[in-house]
């Protein structure tokens, strides 16, 4: 692909598919949790969960390969990274207020690692799917 350079890469698109992503990801769970799935326990609930938040940002991610229409892999990666931003945001702000103990404290390693993977591909996957069917592209 030409269009990889950091300058094809637009940060608006970048975080409103991030929020996109979010968005369909916390639905998805929210049918599941409501068509009685939150009880399975254990690896089912991970599952799902991996599942949830794959379609979330698949969608996120062909939303803004097909409307950015450039750089699909950067746009894709970047997407991901922004939920460590987010994330960082959020635990300066909010951290520790509700339960006590702060998201790096709750959120190991190996389960971040994993759902940062889960993110990438499937933001990545989803921006090259949509870069794939846009009508006018940048190189």
């Amino acid at each position: 692909m030409h269009s990889e350079h950091l300058r094809n890469v637009q940060i608006s698109w970048v975080a409103f598919g991030w929020f996109v992503g979010l968005a369909v990801a916390a639905t998805v769970l929210l049918l599941l949790a409501g068509a009685g799935f939150s009880n399975w326990g254990g690896v089912a609930e991970m599952v799902a969960l991996a599942i949830a938040v794959a379609f979330g940002w698949f969608v996120g991610g062909f939303i803004v390969g097909f409307k950015a229409a450039a750089a699909p892999v950067l746009h894709g990666a970047a997407m991901a990274l922004f939920t460590f931003v987010a994330w960082f945001a959020l635990n300066l702000v909010f951290g520790g207020l509700t339960t006590g103990a702060t998201a790096w404290e709750y959120f190991g390693g190996r389960s971040l690692a994993a759902a940062l993977l889960v993110q990438v591909l499937a933001a990545i996957a989803g921006c090259w799917v949509g870069y794939r069917y846009t009508p006018v592209r940048v190189d």
